[in-house]
């Protein structure tokens, strides 16, 4: 194989490898969530991001054992939040709602939403 043939093969696998590299961080979600868990928990909102690739929801709650968290979840993103009822201003800060999520899989202030219920019993789920 010539020099300059080698060279650009070199060149095109260390492309594609660099080009690749956030797909394979950004879909490791099996491994960043406890999917056999689902935590619930009473919270305040701090923050719902509408943006893709996912929408985010932060909040405020008690942990299950009686600790003070801070936890930031993540949701489909918005073409598919509305499709099950949900719009930009579904959330705001301060609302307190009950947030059902599957948790971090190490104990991680993070998770991947199941659904949102409000005092007066109205829900809005992901799945």
């Amino acid at each position: 194989m010539n020099t300059k043939l080698l060279g650009s093969l070199a060149l095109t696998v260390s492309f594609l490898l660099l080009v690749s590299i956030p797909v394979f961080a950004h879909h490791g979600g099996s491994s960043l969530y406890d999917m056999d868990k689902v935590s619930t928990v009473k919270s305040t909102i701090t923050d719902f991001v509408w943006a893709n690739p996912h929408c985010e929801i932060s909040f405020d709650g008690v942990d299950e054992a009686g600790k003070a968290r801070h936890w930031t979840i993540e949701a489909h993103p918005p073409n598919i939040m509305l499709t099950h009822g949900w719009t930009r201003k579904s959330l705001k800060a301060g609302d307190v709602v009950s947030i059902t999520f599957h948790p971090g899989t190490n104990g991680g202030a993070w998770g991947k939403m199941v659904k949102v219920v409000w005092p007066d019993g109205k829900e809005l789920v992901q799945d």
